[in-house]
């Protein structure tokens, strides 16, 4: 690489830098676009954990800077898990333990995840089951925000309903659980106006 692309690469990536500490102020809206990947750990069949599974979501969150570490707002996230796939649609509450332009900080996350495609399972002639992520949803990160973007790792409850037809007798069975996963979380923030 010749030296003047070198010092155009240097000078891009300096301006980056300096545009980027942009720090945090009351009365600011914040539209976060943010991408997670974790894993699940799951109990769909007898009550024991008999899978970890991989997932994956993407989504904005849109929110208010109530004070110079508060902010709180609403987000959803499109959120694929092996044959599942789901919405969760949630209120949303971040804390910076700081007011530098790096800073520590936490975030807490409760709402309702929609389904958008189950996964069944059929044993002909002996039961059908059928599995979706649907129900109850909740997060908690914990990261380091430096600039406009945020690094963390989280823990998130979701709900799994399984529903299971027996053939033989006709009954079905509705079965609802808690299923836990930890998860590494990038995000970046657009900051507008006060």
């Amino acid at each position: 690489m010749s030296f003047m692309k070198k010092t155009i690469v240097l000078l891009l990536g300096l301006l980056f830098i300096v545009c980027s500490l942009h720090a945090q102020e009351k009365g600011q809206f914040v539209l976060q676009a943010e991408a997670n990947a974790g894993i699940l750990f799951c109990h769909p069949y007898q009550g024991t954990f008999n899978s970890i599974d991989l997932f994956g979501s993407i989504g904005p969150v849109f929110r208010y800077q109530v004070t110079d570490r508060l902010c709180v707002g609403i987000g959803a996230n499109y959120c694929v898990h092996q044959f599942l796939q789901y919405m969760p649609v949630f209120a949303d509450a971040k804390y910076s333990f700081g007011a530098g332009k790096t800073r520590p900080y936490a975030e807490i996350r409760a709402g309702y995840a929609f389904s958008l495609k189950r996964y069944d399972l059929m044993m002909p002639v002996i039961y059908s089951q059928s599995f979706s992520m649907e129900g109850f949803y909740t997060q908690f990160i914990v990261g380091y925000s430096i600039g406009h973007s945020d690094l963390g790792i989280g823990g998130q409850l979701i709900n799994m309903k399984s529903e299971i037809i027996d053939f033989g007798d006709g009954h079905t069975s509705l079965k609802n659980r808690l299923q836990p996963a930890v998860f590494l979380h990038y995000a970046y923030n657009f900051y507008f106006g006060r």
